[in-house]
Formats: structure tokens, C-alpha cells, sequence
């Protein structure tokens, strides 16, 4: 299968607020030399959303999970219940799916390191890590967690965070050279923008 052993689904919410958590951890998948997949790149109505991400779990050896924004929808006052959703998929994948998914391995983060107890604590026993909602601390965990799953030599979490700042300093310029703007940017756009300055060894 295709990049299968360099994609990264990422299963996140899209919120406005999550958007510079979202960002830092893109930026760190590429940077550790793996692609990130998620369902922003499509735009096919005529699917089924959870058919679109189904497929995006099948073409992806990796998977990272933000289970973090499962609280109370401030409108209907509902929980959120995706990112566990598609975190079971992903469990599922690996203990009924075809031979290549036996392979698949799936990194948990979180906003507090045990509160999945209180909404989901089948999953316990597993290392979960806590980002703090801080892009810092979860490039950190993205990157030491990717790092031990490639022959490349990664920089330090620290690092990989100082270049991400300097690229997002540098994001009006980059806009400003490809006719985008920064807040229209879709994901794709972003995306080889990343791909691009990282590729220019300016960092």
C-alpha cells in the first residue's frame, strides 16, 4: 500500500481553538519524515464522513488520537464522542483487520493526563500523554513518540518547537509568494507549505 508505513492519521477536533495544537502537531510529522492524513483533505460530499476516515485508517501504519475535547458541546450540551469513535476503529483495525493492519500502531494524547478515566477507562493500562493544550509540550510527545519509529535522526522536541515558530513567522511571506492567504489556507495549501519550507533547509 502507497506511504502506507509513512502516513499518520490524525484524529483531532477542528475547532478555531484547537487550530495551533492541530498546526504544531502537522508540523511535527512532517519534520519527523511521515505524512499526516486526516479528514480535512476531503471534500467529497458524496461520502459518508466516517467513510472517508475509514479509509484514511487503512492507508495509515500510524495514528495519533487527541481524545481531549470530549466535554459538553457548549450549544446542545452533549458529549463528543468522534475522537473515541475513531480511536475504536483504529483498535479494531488491528485486531480484525487484514494482515498489514496487525502493524498498526496508535499514539493517545490528552489535555490531562488521567481524565480519560472518567469517560473511557477501557483504554487503561495504556501510555497516554498529556500536551496541556501547550503546541510545545505536544510536539513533544509527538516527536519522541515518532522518533522511535524511523532510522532518522530527529532534532530535539525543543528544536522541532523553535522551527515551527520561525515557519509560522514566515507563513505571510510564503502566502504572500503563492497568491494565498494565511486564514483561507486549506489544509492541503498548508500542508506543502510545510512540506516546501522544510524541503529549503532554512531552518
Amino acid at each position: 500500500m502507497k506511504k502506507f508505513s509513512k502516513n499518520v492519521f490524525l484524529n483531532c477536533p477542528f475547532d478555531a481553538d484547537y487550530d495551533n495544537l492541530f498546526n504544531a502537531i502537522l508540523f511535527t510529522v512532517h519534520r519527523c519524515g511521515f505524512i499526516l492524513r486526516c479528514s480535512k483533505e476531503f471534500d467529497d460530499t458524496s461520502k459518508i464522513r466516517i467513510q472517508n476516515i475509514i479509509k484514511l485508517i487503512g492507508e495509515s501504519q500510524y495514528s495519533i488520537h487527541d481524545i481531549s475535547r470530549v466535554g459538553l458541546d457548549v450549544h446542545n450540551q452533549l458529549p463528543r464522542f468522534n475522537m473515541p469513535l475513531e480511536l475504536g476503529v483504529v483498535i479494531g483495525s488491528i485486531n480484525f483487520g487484514k494482515k498489514i493492519h496487525k502493524n498498526k500502531e496508535y499514539l493517545i494524547i490528552e489535555s490531562d493526563q488521567y481524565r480519560f478515566k472518567q469517560f473511557i477507562s477501557d483504554i487503561s493500562g495504556q501510555d497516554i500523554k498529556n500536551h496541556q493544550d501547550d503546541p510545545e509540550k505536544a510536539i513533544k510527545c509527538v516527536r519522541d513518540w515518532l522518533a522511535k519509529r524511523t532510522n532518522k535522526m530527529i532534532p530535539s522536541a525543543s528544536i522541532i518547537f523553535r522551527e515551527f515558530n520561525n515557519f509560522t513567522d514566515s507563513l505571510p511571506e510564503l502566502c504572500k509568494e503563492a497568491k494565498w492567504v494565511v486564514s483561507e489556507l486549506t489544509f492541503d495549501e498548508y500542508s506543502s507549505l510545510v512540506s516546501t519550507w522544510l524541503a529549503l533547509d532554512n531552518k
